[in-house]
């Protein structure tokens, strides 16, 4: 999954098969153009919270580029496959870190997660 801030200079990709957090837990990196045109990763990788999650599925950025909402469909905090979704600001220090709690499926199967989407603002 791909998403773009509205002037076109920072993007969100998903990587929902990355073993960084567990086997398919799934990853997102931003990164954002230069001045010479090169991209460059800001702040960490955002890892998926534990295996088979697949965080990354889906992505969204605000259109400054400073927030982006990441889904986890397969993700276990409300029940098996119930899913979730995760947003994250990227502070002073050009870090990612998490605005408030994780925002689970109601129940199993719910999938939550399958399709994330953020205001401009």
């Amino acid at each position: 999954s791909v998403s773009l801030s509205a002037d076109g200079e920072v993007v969100a990709i998903g990587a929902r098969y990355n073993k960084g957090g567990g086997s398919f837990s799934g990853h997102v990196r931003i990164f954002k153009l230069d001045a010479s045109s090169k991209w460059s990763q800001i702040g960490q990788d955002i890892d998926g919270e534990a295996g088979g999650d697949m965080s990354g599925f889906s992505v969204s950025l605000s259109a400054d580029g400073e927030v982006v909402a990441i889904g986890a469909r397969y993700n276990k905090g409300g029940g098996s496959f119930s899913g979730h979704v995760r947003i994250f600001k990227l502070d002073a220090s050009s870090k990612w870190s998490q605005i408030g709690q994780d925002i689970d499926g109601e129940a199993g199967g719910d999938m939550s997660g399958f399709s994330v989407s953020l205001s401009a603002d």
